[in-house]
């Protein structure tokens, strides 16, 4: 065999090896481009859900983010497997996170199962109607919460009283219920024992209405100059409005 012959016989490999180097590099690219698109995706459905958010709740500063497999197959498949929806920071005066799964990308029908955290200051808590109407503003402490309630006292009338309790649900959920641990009247040389009449300065606060349709309310934590609440619900009917203005308690 001559030198030709075996120089003529590697060409055919060599072909070979720089096909499959080539087909290769063409399946990275694509694989790239792939990736890119599905992160773009991502990212704009993300920015415009949350433009979306602001627009129709009024709520600024929602951030949406989508988690799952690819982007793209959640797309063709019309359902996206979990989206959270948060919004505020530590020193906010209101701040929620809410976990959604099964979110159906035309937005409409219901969702799966959803979770949440809302958070918020007493100056928040005392603007809410069931707050005002249950008759004086709220404080919040370690694990307990200071509201006024009057005392109707012989001969002197109604006397205001500082009132601690503990929180805790109440109504299947729909309701926040405060039993009296303490109370004590306020900037006054009048001292009563009040403690036999602390059942008297209980009370129970409806939220039905503040909270999404169909979810209810799981905890109750209380902490210095702050309240949170976790809610959850077996899922949301986004083709209704989120929030139910008629819900009452029991």
């Amino acid at each position: 065999m001559t030198a030709s012959d075996g120089a003529g016989a590697a060409r055919p490999g060599r072909r070979r090896g720089r096909v499959v180097v080539i087909v290769a590099l063409v399946l990275a690219v694509l694989v790239g481009l792939v990736v890119v698109a599905d992160v773009v995706t991502r990212d704009v459905i993300e920015d415009r859900a949350s433009a979306e958010i602001e627009t129709t709740s009024g709520i600024a500063g929602v951030e949406v983010d989508i988690h799952g497999t690819s982007m793209l197959w959640q797309l063709v498949r019309g359902s996206l497997d979990s989206v959270t929806l948060s919004s505020g920071s530590e020193s906010e005066p209101l701040r929620f996170r809410v976990d959604v799964v099964d979110v159906p990308t035309d937005l409409v029908g219901a969702t799966g199962a959803a979770t949440g955290t809302v958070s918020a200051d007493a100056a928040t808590v005392n603007r809410l109607d069931g707050i005002r109407d249950s008759g004086g503003a709220v404080t919040f402490g370690d694990r307990e919460v200071t509201y006024t309630k009057s005392f109707a006292v012989p001969i002197i009338g109604d006397v205001p009283v500082d009132v601690s309790a503990s929180a805790a649900v109440a109504d299947a959920g729909r309701a926040i219920a405060f039993t009296p641990t303490a109370a004590s009247l306020p900037d006054t040389s009048l001292r009563l024992d009040l403690s036999r009449f602390l059942g008297d300065f209980a009370t129970t606060v409806c939220v039905a209405e503040y909270l999404p349709t169909g979810a209810a309310i799981t905890a109750v934590d209380v902490a210095p100059g702050r309240a949170s609440i976790d809610l959850s619900s077996p899922g949301l009917d986004l083709s209704e409005p989120v929030l139910d203005d008629e819900a009452t308690c029991s």
